[in-house]
């Protein structure tokens, strides 16, 4: 653990800490090395090049370093780099996390070309790092080439959150790499431009890899009803094996609430779920009573959740008290929940625009049918 050690060090001193802290670990077998909080610039990658070189290494992480794209670079060079022809330290890599760098598209491309030579990653972060539309667009199509040629074929744990996956490209692109995680325990979209159309594609693919995901956080994707209808779709498909479902900051409105509570009915033993998002999603009377209803009688129909949220939205005082009664201490405060209780009212001109979402949505399974026969036939070959 070498986090967060040169903090508040003028930069000659703070490099002097940094290499020689590193150093001090020339002969030892590293495993794990945590170089995360640092002020890490070109010069400082260089003062930790005796810790980032070890080929014994197989966990790494450089969160919150404020990597640039030049850093990124120095970095790749590092990891990538097989002078001695036994193999560079990205091929035995099994966990990489870069989170809030400062690296932009050009850091993108680096992450590309580590991920090229990785073969047993399990757990890979790459969020936060100002990838931008095109840098995302690299970062999907570099994760479907890895996936697709079978490399880090046990990839268990996922986080691209704050990425932009709003292009087709990037979308089918993640639909396909999302389809052959077999073992995705852990996924983590949040903030990524994905809409209804990418989030269909997303729970699609996840039903096509049949992984036993637990953790899906698809918050703040400007997911509408129709969206919500798709992860009810898969939650429904996955056979109650969720655990946390976080859909914070989208425009679910009562209705799409209604299609996720009305995911968690029919298990004989009840859901899995434990921890279920819904801040910030237009829900008033409509959707809180269909959680309600999907609790059920002393919660005996989710016995495993342990917590709701449910802040930002609108109920009024009497829904407020069916809510906290029902939920009891397992409901998170609602400190932001605007009394007026309003939020269906303008449900009705909703109903207008259904018809044309499904026809719109009859040509979208087309697209998303057409990329998995495309993509099963990828994985015959």
């Amino acid at each position: 653990e070498l986090d967060d050690i040169i903090a508040g060090r003028m930069t000659e001193m703070g490099l002097h800490v940094l290499q020689t802290i590193c150093d001090a670990f020339a002969d030892a077998k590293l495993v794990d090395v945590n170089l995360s909080d640092n002020a890490i610039g070109q010069q400082g990658i260089g003062a930790c090049k005796t810790v980032l070189s070890k080929p014994s290494l197989e966990r790494l992480a450089l969160c919150n370093n404020g990597l640039s794209e030049a850093t990124m670079e120095e970095v790749a060079d590092i990891l990538t780099n097989d002078e001695s022809g036994t193999g560079c330290v990205a091929t035995n890599l099994t966990k990489i996390h870069f989170y809030n760098n400062m690296s932009g598209e050009g850091g993108c491309k680096q992450f590309a070309r580590i991920l090229e030579k990785s073969s047993k990653l399990t757990d890979i972060r790459f969020s936060s790092t100002r990838a931008g539309k095109d840098g995302s667009d690299i970062v999907a199509s570099a994760l479907d080439v890895a996936l697709e040629e079978g490399r880090n074929a046990n990839l268990e744990k996922l986080d691209l959150c704050d990425n932009n996956f709003g292009n087709k490209a990037s979308q089918d692109a993640l639909f396909r790499a999302l389809g052959c995680t077999a073992s995705l325990s852990y996924l983590d979209l949040r903030d990524c431009e994905l809409e209804d159309d990418g989030v269909k594609k997303v729970c699609h693919a996840l039903f096509e890899s049949d992984s036993a995901l637990e953790h899906l956080d698809l918050s703040g994707n400007a997911v509408e009803r129709r969206g919500a209808k798709q992860i009810a779709d898969y939650i429904r498909d996955s056979g109650g094996k969720l655990k946390v479902l976080c859909l914070d900051d989208n425009d679910l409105t009562s209705k799409g609430v209604v299609h996720i509570a009305s995911a968690f009915h029919g298990s004989e033993d009840g859901h899995a779920i434990e921890r279920l998002q819904l801040n910030y999603t237009m829900c008033g009377a409509i959707g809180a009573r269909a959680l309600i209803d999907a609790f059920g009688p002393d919660g005996k129909d989710l016995p495993n959740l342990t917590k709701i949220c449910l802040d930002g939205n609108s109920f009024n005082e009497g829904i407020v008290g069916e809510i906290e009664a029902a939920f009891d201490n397992k409901l998170v405060e609602m400190e932001e929940n605007d009394s007026d209780g309003e939020a269906d009212d303008d449900l009705s001109d909703e109903d207008s625009d259904e018809e044309e979402e499904d026809e719109n949505e009859e040509e979208q399974n087309g697209e998303v049918d057409a990329l998995t026969d495309a993509m099963n036939k990828s994985l015959v070959v």
